[in-house]
């Protein structure tokens, strides 16, 4: 009787080794489909690994993560759909509850969140956007250090404002903050990675009341309608620059940007609609870019970049090696108090790596600033700087890599 107990133990074992084995091998095929962009081939694995091992986080997170790219991501595009968005919510929290501190899992419940709230902004609903913006709050996906990233992020920016964003990172905690606790509408926000959907550049081209602050577009609404990938060659656009900007800045010239094509020899459509609004604009309100985004979503103004801290505002002049490349005022004053960083601690118990490495921007911005002030030989306000970095913005809450070395020399030299 021993003996088959033990046989039968052994069995067991061997079984629940087996589908371990088997559904990490399926979970590695899955992610190889998933960097191929084949996202329901990856799917379809994943569900086959969950049949072998159910209480695998992995397989749930992955699964949400893989669903949420399917519908947003994909080729083509599958688009929101309520059950679906349900789905990916259900994975997630799945995932949540075998691990509650699985950070990027809640990453993707605050971006599933957000994009279920931008469903409603595109329909009018507004109350109903805020409901989904408040519930993200509440399920984790919008932790405390990131709404304050967020609300430090606004605070660079002048009133009526046009603040472009890279992605969920960067734009959830700010719209967050406009729609449920009605901190800065005046600034319009746009997701860069949105400017190829026609039902929201139609929907920020108009804007909401109480909501969002409508964008300069001068395109009809049959333009927006149609729009697509146009022929392009490298060409110059030109905007002429107001006399008081020009006196302010001490420039005499007119802005002049040289625009490339971005899509095998062509202009994309975000890409145009983003020219289309510098140059609708005609310098009647600041525009800011986020430092989340990628440099190929400047589409060349990069140079005429003015260093905000986390966002750069864009000039009519270029800015590199000049005393235009930081608003030193602008840093000091936000980066420099101590009361914008109250939450930034909180990381610790809430971290989400897909979007922490954002606070490494507060240090990169302090960065600047000390290296300006120790090349106007202000090594006293340089050290000041370095004091508060290093004992606000502590190397626990970010990781500050290659930055900490230099960090590391600029302390002796300081010394």
């Amino acid at each position: 009787m021993t003996s088959l107990k033990l046989i039968f133990s052994l069995f067991i074992i061997s079984f629940y080794s087996c589908s371990y084995v088997y559904a990490a091998d399926l979970k590695k095929l899955a992610i190889e489909e998933f960097k191929k962009a084949n996202y329901p081939k990856a799917i379809e694995i994943l569900e086959h690994a969950l049949i072998e091992n159910n209480d695998d986080l992995e397989l749930y997170y992955c699964l949400g993560y893989f669903t949420h790219y399917l519908c947003y991501d994909s080729v083509p595009l599958t688009g929101f759909d309520i059950r679906k968005s349900d789905e990916v919510l259900a994975y997630l929290g799945k995932a949540v509850e075998l691990k509650p501190s699985y950070g990027d899992a809640y990453y993707f419940i605050g971006a599933e969140y957000g994009v279920r709230a931008r469903r409603h902004l595109g329909k009018g609903e507004v109350d109903r956007a805020v409901f989904e913006f408040r519930l993200a709050r509440e399920k984790g996906g919008l932790p405390d250090w990131l709404i304050e990233y967020g609300r430090n992020n606004l605070k660079t920016c002048d009133r009526d404002a046009i603040l472009f964003t890279g992605g969920d990172a960067d734009t959830n905690p700010i719209e967050y903050l406009q729609l449920v606790e009605n901190y800065r509408r005046d600034v319009t926000v746009i997701p860069i990675a949105l400017l190829n959907r026609p039902w929201f550049v139609q929907m920020i081209k108009y804007g909401i009341e109480n909501a969002i602050n409508a964008a300069p577009i001068s395109w009809s609404r049959e333009q927006i309608h149609d729009m697509h990938p146009y022929k392009w060659k490298t060409n110059l656009i030109l905007i002429a620059v107001p006399e008081t900007i020009k006196a302010e800045l001490q420039i005499d010239k007119d802005f002049e940007w040289e625009l490339e094509p971005d899509f095998e020899g062509r202009l994309s459509a975000g890409a145009a609609v983003l020219a289309d609004i510098v140059k609708t604009n005609q310098w009647a309100r600041s525009i800011y870019f986020s430092v989340a985004c990628h440099p190929g979503m400047y589409h060349g103004l990069g140079d005429f970049f003015q260093s905000c801290g986390t966002t750069y505002r864009l000039i009519p002049t270029q800015t590199k090696d000049t005393e235009l490349e930081l608003d030193i005022k602008c840093i000091e004053d936000v980066f420099m108090d101590g009361d914008n960083y109250k939450s930034i601690a909180s990381v610790a118990d809430n971290n989400m790596p897909r979007a922490s490495h954002m606070l490494n921007n507060y240090r990169a911005a302090l960065f600047r600033l000390l290296i300006h002030y120790y090349k106007d030989k202000n090594k006293r306000r340089a050290k000041e700087v370095l004091d508060f970095m290093e004992s606000t913005i502590r190397e626990e809450y970010v990781a500050s890599g290659a930055l900490g070395e230099h960090l590391a020399s600029y302390r002796k030299l300081l010394e």
